[in-house]
């Protein structure tokens, strides 16, 4: 065992640990930064879609609470006919947007987790328990709100068992 500890570099060791210890280093606080960068983005999403006026209706509407529009006003009938519904339409749009950015991220970039895309969990079950509003997401580029639906249902149901 002496000869071994006689014949070690021991500047060579001593650099390789140090060069191991700053890797490991670097690597653990880069994902606590990268943590904390997409906390700040959803919050920063959170604060938007709390504040913005026009989600904020589309959101009133959305949970049932708007005192005259309701989605099947907006999405059960031809929309080109009522100039009200296509401007709620328009609206609607602007949080269907909202919401497949978020899915886009978890999706496609992969740079959002199913859990952070949770936080905006109630907005994405509240669409799918509206047949009417799945197809307007369907057949007006919105698929992926209806993916990741389906994928957070999965969660919820894996969670209740």
């Amino acid at each position: 065992m002496n000869a071994f500890l006689n014949h070690v570099n021991w500047q060579v060791f001593i650099a390789f640990v140090l060069a191991v210890f700053t890797i490991i280093s670097y690597v653990h606080t880069r994902r606590r930064e990268l943590a904390w960068k997409r906390t700040e983005f959803l919050c920063a999403q959170s604060q938007y879609l709390d504040n913005d006026p026009i989600l904020v209706e589309v959101v009133t509407i959305l949970e049932g609470r708007h005192a005259e529009v309701t989605t099947a006003h907006i999405f059960e009938g031809d929309a080109k006919i009522d100039p009200a519904r296509q401007l709620h339409l328009q609206k609607f749009d602007k949080l269907f947007n909202f919401l497949w950015r978020m899915s886009y991220a978890y999706l496609t970039m992969k740079t959002l987790s199913l859990r952070e895309i949770e936080a905006f969990g109630w907005y994405f079950y509240l669409i799918s328990e509206s047949p009417a509003m799945v197809k307007y997401c369907d057949d007006n580029g919105f698929e992926e709100i209806n993916i990741a639906t389906g994928r957070l249902k999965r969660l919820w149901e894996k969670e209740d068992t």
